[in-house]
């Protein structure tokens, strides 16, 4: 419930939380999505994985999340901008 969003440095994960603190481990973004297995997680870019509840504003191609501006990956941006039409703000 304290992550905000976790992106990918290859085979490792950067998970980070609030008050700019941050977790790396070893494991794919992939991987971390199907352990998590929460639909309150929103994979945006082959990057990114977001919380849900922790954006903070979304346009079309960004979304902003713990003051960070991340990119909708355009094979994502459907699904995404889908998915967060229907979320409450």
């Amino acid at each position: 419930d304290e992550i905000l969003y976790i992106e990918s440095l290859k085979e490792y994960v950067r998970i980070f939380l609030p008050g700019n603190r941050s977790i790396v481990t070893k494991f794919q973004l992939g991987e971390v999505d199907t352990l998590l297995n929460n639909p309150n997680f929103i994979r945006i870019h082959r990057s990114f994985l977001v919380a849900k509840d922790k954006i903070e504003a979304y346009t079309a191609t960004d979304i902003e999340i713990g003051g960070k501006m991340l990119p909708i990956g355009r094979s994502y941006r459907e699904e995404v901008l889908q998915k967060l039409g229907s979320a409450n703000f």
